[in-house]
């Protein structure tokens, strides 16, 4: 046994003598023709029906049995022809499926697959059929997957021989034969390979030595029309002089008035050579009579940069949801091609037509801004919004060197037009270059940062008080507070998919909450509005929130509206839940949030998922799921950490370290929380850490954490536990004697600091 000093005293937190005075050491160690196949079919008229062969691949069931043995004279002489080869097997399925008898057709396809053939065996395949009718057989319903699964791989194979460089070198080599039959058949053969071939043919035409050559060349590119204008416009921008030349003739032999937009920056820009303005000003006056002056230029520009970009306009052309981008790779001089979604091409042309307008007026803040803004959007969503921020990504490298000024400018803009990404690059940019004095503003309006930190956008919150962080304030600037309260309110993650119902009817309230958690979500039910609004402010995992369309205390249209307000809150999904005779008021309630829907009860969990479902299809790209913010957390919690150190006079972390607490409940991110609380004065840090030390059922590493985070607040603050709270962890270190020995220390160490902190007597 070992004596034990004094104790604090709650009061006067100084030692005073208890009647404790010891403490236990005893504890131990812790598929043929079909000329062929109707001549076959009149024979077996003439005679006994044969027994028909069976396919390969029979369907299962009463149907297959019915279909192995057909009445239908057709049927069996497609049967007994036997096919065997992918080609004859891939005809007698079309013609089964004719005969209404797709379930054998299936079994043929299915024998065609087996076959296993390599890309020039499916190439020659699709070659000998064309390329229509394997688009045919993949639209027909009854014969798929199989059909599907035939045609993808036949058109892959044949799109990939196409533009084989080889094979378009040939082509173009052909262009040039003296039968006009063979020329024909190159120019076709090159529009097949598609916008691939642009380059190739562009090649020709920059190269003085096959000048003979060009007339045919251009002519081809001609032909190819719209197929070649994505090719054509990644030439202009990037690619040498003599390319440029070459790719502007093309486009203005398109005599597509829209292309103009894309000889502007040839035309005008100081960078262009001599020959490129005089190539782009003679086609600019033949696509539009006369070639605008700059001023009009620039302003053609930017009009069509924020139709893309505020205005949301899409890119027009999509095939099956994506749009092919073209760019110009300047070290190895060739195209390459990239599918995106329609959202993502409006984003990089929109920073395209911006770029150009900027390379004619580098001189236009204006203009300037709004190629950063641009330039940023697209570098955050190619970095990728939720993942670690690449500062030496393409486009950031750029925008550094206009330094930190139009950085700040540009945040403002997005901000103010509601590109969070956007604004959220610049701020990365913005903490790694600026300086506290020059972006954290002392007078009463709140410098861009700040106003991000209020943001409804959790990436651009963390963003924005990262960077703020990274700067090091040490004296007051206005809305320094709101940087302590976004990152708190972040990392007070409890780990779960959090979920809120607000109903006044417990039944509903309950009943909501049930398939909440058979979907996966912890709920928490509410009986007013107002406990909605408040649960959703104290943790940051909530996703989802359902609203009777009869709660109140607010009334449903104001707690829509209060949530929104708040930036804690204003992401939430939002669906308002109405029974019989409520529908249309609901649907007038959610009508003009683009997070909320309306729906009907759900009557069961099936109808329950769909609704979900509806949910997350708004605006997915903002959502913020889950890993996504137990990541967020663990961030906010280590920029914590740092603001408790590096700016300890400033900021006040007794204030939010309830939310902080919060976080020890995350076993994913809690021991982060331990060196936050090892800043704060106050008795409430030291009792969450020594709960958080204390519990066997947490893992050794939380618990050594909290110990030594422990050890260290009562290093800088003394002990501020009551002398009951004393007693107890005596009492704790006292019934661990059969525990493990990591448990025993953990316990020992806070004693010690317990004991260390504590006055010798005289």
């Amino acid at each position: 046994m070992r004596s034990m000093t004094k104790v604090p005293c709650v009061d006067s937190a100084r030692f005073t003598e208890q009647a404790m005075n010891r403490r236990y050491r005893t504890c131990v160690g812790v598929l043929p023709a079909i000329a062929a196949i109707l001549a076959s079919t009149l024979a077996i008229a003439a005679n006994p029906k044969p027994e028909p062969a069976k396919p390969s691949k029979p369907a299962s069931g009463k149907q297959a049995a019915k279909e192995e043995l057909p009445d239908d004279p057709a049927v069996a002489a497609i049967i007994e022809t036997k096919p065997t080869t992918p080609a004859e097997c891939i005809r007698a399925a079309t013609i089964l499926a004719d005969l209404g008898r797709a379930g054998l057709g299936k079994g043929y396809l299915a024998k065609a697959l087996d076959a296993k053939l390599d890309k020039s065996q499916w190439a020659d395949l699709a070659e000998q059929f064309g390329s229509r009718a394997f688009l045919d057989l993949a639209e027909k319903p009854d014969l798929q997957p199989e059909a599907r699964r035939l045609a993808d791989a036949a058109l892959s194979a044949l799109s990939a021989r196409r533009r084989e460089p080889e094979r378009m070198a040939g082509l173009i080599q052909q262009l040039q034969d003296p039968s006009e039959k063979k020329r024909l058949q190159a120019m076709l053969g090159l529009q097949e390979a598609g916008a691939m071939a642009v380059g190739p043919l562009l090649s020709v035409l920059a190269d003085p030595g096959r000048t003979p050559e060009h007339a045919n060349i251009r002519a081809t590119l001609a032909e190819m029309g719209r197929v070649a204008r994505g090719p054509l416009v990644a030439v202009v921008e990037k690619a040498d002089p003599k390319l440029v030349v070459e790719a502007v003739r093309t486009l203005g032999a398109s005599k597509d008035p829209s292309a103009a937009y894309h000889l502007l920056r040839p035309c005008y820009a100081a960078q262009s050579s001599a020959d490129v303005k005089a190539a782009a000003e003679v086609e600019l006056r033949q696509l539009l009579g006369s070639a605008p002056d700059r001023a009009k230029a620039v302003r053609l520009l930017t009009d069509a940069a924020r139709g893309y970009f505020d205005r949301g306009q899409l890119v027009a052309g999509a095939v099956d949801g994506r749009i092919e981008l073209w760019q110009w790779d300047s070290a190895k001089r060739q195209l390459t091609l990239r599918s995106v979604t329609p959202e993502t091409a409006s984003r990089e042309l929109a920073a395209r037509l911006a770029s150009d307008a900027y390379a004619i007026a580098p001189d236009d803040a204006e203009v300037r801004s709004l190629y950063l803004v641009t330039l940023l959007e697209m570098a955050a969503y190619r970095n990728g919004l939720d993942h670690f921020w690449n500062e030496n990504a393409p486009g950031l490298t750029e925008a550094k060197q206009f330094g930190v000024k139009p950085l700040a400018q540009a945040m403002e803009s997005a901000i103010a037009h509601r590109h969070p990404a956007a604004a959220m690059a610049a701020a990365h940019l913005l903490g790694e270059l600026g300086t506290a004095q020059e972006l954290l503003a002392e007078g009463p309006t709140p410098g861009p940062l700040v106003q991000a930190v209020q943001s409804t956008d959790r990436r651009l919150q963390l963003a924005a008080a990262e960077a703020i962080v990274r700067l090091q304030p040490t004296r007051p600037f206005a809305g320094s507070s709101y940087v302590l309260d976004a990152l708190a309110f972040l990392a007070a993650n409890r780990g779960v998919r959090g979920a809120a119902v607000a109903s006044p009817n417990l039944i509903v309230a309950r009943d909501l909450a049930g398939l909440l958690a058979g979907a996966g979500y912890q709920p928490q039910t509410c009986l007013a509005g107002k406990e909605l609004l408040a649960q959703a402010a104290r943790t940051s995992d909530y996703e989802v929130a359902l609203i009777d369309m009869t709660i109140d205390r607010p009334v449903a249209a104001m707690l829509l509206q209060q949530l929104r307000h708040d930036p804690r809150t204003a992401s939430i999904r939002v669906a308002i839940i109405a029974s019989d005779g409520y529908f249309e008021k609901a649907e007038h309630v959610a009508k003009s949030d683009p997070l909320a829907r309306a729906f009907a009860r759900p009557r069961d969990a099936k109808a329950f998922q769909w609704q979900l479902d509806q949910l997350a299809s708004l605006d997915p790209q903002q959502h913020v799921g889950f890993d996504a913010r137990q990541r967020q957390a663990a961030r906010a919690l280590d920029l914590l950490a740092e603001l408790s150190r590096s700016s300890s006079r400033l900021y006040d972390l007794r204030r939010v370290q309830h939310l902080v607490i919060t976080a020890f409940a995350n076993p994913t991110i809690a021991a982060k929380a331990a060196p936050v609380l090892a800043n704060v004065n106050s008795a409430e840090a030291q009792r969450a850490l020594i709960d958080a030390a204390s519990r066997p059922a947490r893992p050794i590493t939380l618990r050594q954490a909290a110990a030594a985070a422990f050890r260290q607040n009562v290093q800088d603050h003394g002990v501020l536990l009551t002398v009951d709270e004393i007693r107890e962890q005596y009492a704790r270190y006292n019934r661990s004697e059969k525990q493990d020995r990591a448990t025993q220390r953990v316990l020992g160490l806070i004693l010690d600091s317990i004991e260390a902190s504590a006055p010798t007597k005289k």
